[in-house]
């Protein structure tokens, strides 16, 4: 079966960012760098966001040198004192095996879980496994594919959403036809088929957990990141698949559906991608218009003299 989604970005490796500006008929390659068509305005990152990417890349390296190695993984342990790795370690305990080295080592970047853009991430960031999404704090959960947070009164919101293929997502209509790659619809979670081998009966989902923070998010028009699992694709790790960061998102509204072979209640979401300009937090930019305008005045000022 062809898959449904829509393409990935061009391949490139993780640190180096190659965008374009278009500027009439004309594309100028820039690095690091996005283009505001409205305000007319050049941005770029600050110092501390790239020296946040720095160590999300050096946190990157250290991850998968640990994945493969035991001898490695043994000697940290025994350095930092934590308990020993016992039998074969694979699959999603090898992962949180991992992760809990990487944190004794001090390797966790943006530890603190937030709503919107991560500092040091770029859209179109690619990783090779599902637990390299925790410590870069893009998802703070290894195996739900709705990560939320929680305010003082308990409300609560999704922060992101990995879309594994595990549930009935989709970038086309009920017809078949193939809306914007910037919009899909996801299916909320809870009752799915595919765990238990096929053979659980499954219930009627209901707006709680996640569902619910999906809800809020639409309500409270709270940004939410997308990361989604491509199969089979260059560059990919050595299970075939990889996971893309592929922006901020908004929940535009949500219903109820029935699904086809069990005739039970599902909660789907529209997701329609934000703005370009809207993709990355105000904190982490660099203005340089007008800096600029000031250098502009300057000229002219001395070619009066």
């Amino acid at each position: 079966m062809v898959s449904s989604r829509p393409n990935p970005v061009k391949e490139r490796p993780f640190f180096k960012s190659n965008q374009e500006i278009r500027v009439g008929k004309r594309v100028q390659h820039v690095q690091g760098q996005f283009h505001e068509i409205c305000s007319k305005k050049v941005t770029t990152f600050t110092q501390e966001w790239y020296a946040i990417r720095r160590n999300i890349d050096e946190a990157l390296r250290c991850y998968r040198r640990l994945r493969l190695g035991k001898e490695i993984r043994d000697k940290v342990s025994n350095n930092h004192g934590l308990s020993p790795e016992r039998g074969k370690c694979s699959g999603l305990a090898l992962h949180k095996r991992v992760g809990r080295l990487l944190k004794s080592l001090g390797k966790w970047v943006n530890t603190t879980k937030q709503i919107g853009c991560v500092a040091g991430i770029e859209i179109g960031d690619e990783f090779h496994w599902r637990g390299e999404l925790c410590f870069v704090g893009l998802h703070n959960d290894f195996q739900r594919g709705i990560d939320c947070i929680a305010s003082l009164n308990g409300r609560i919101w999704a922060t992101s959403i990995v879309d594994s293929g595990r549930y009935d997502s989709t970038t086309t209509t009920s017809t078949g036809r193939r809306v914007s790659p910037n919009e899909f619809t996801y299916c909320g979670e809870g009752e799915n088929h595919i765990f238990g081998g096929g053979k659980k009966k499954l219930k009627d989902q209901k707006l709680v957990g996640g569902n619910l923070a999906l809800m809020n998010n639409m309500v409270d028009r709270k940004p939410v990141r997308v990361i989604r699992k491509y199969n089979h694709i260059g560059n990919a790790n050595d299970s075939g698949y990889k996971f893309v960061y592929e922006g901020l998102y908004r929940v535009t509204k949500y219903w109820k559906d029935i699904r086809g072979d069990s005739r039970t209640y599902v909660y789907k979401f529209k997701l329609v991608r934000m703005e370009d300009h809207q993709q990355y937090d105000s904190e982490w930019m660099k203005r340089y218009y007008e800096r600029r305008l000031v250098l502009d005045e300057t000229r002219e000022s001395c070619h009066m003299c």
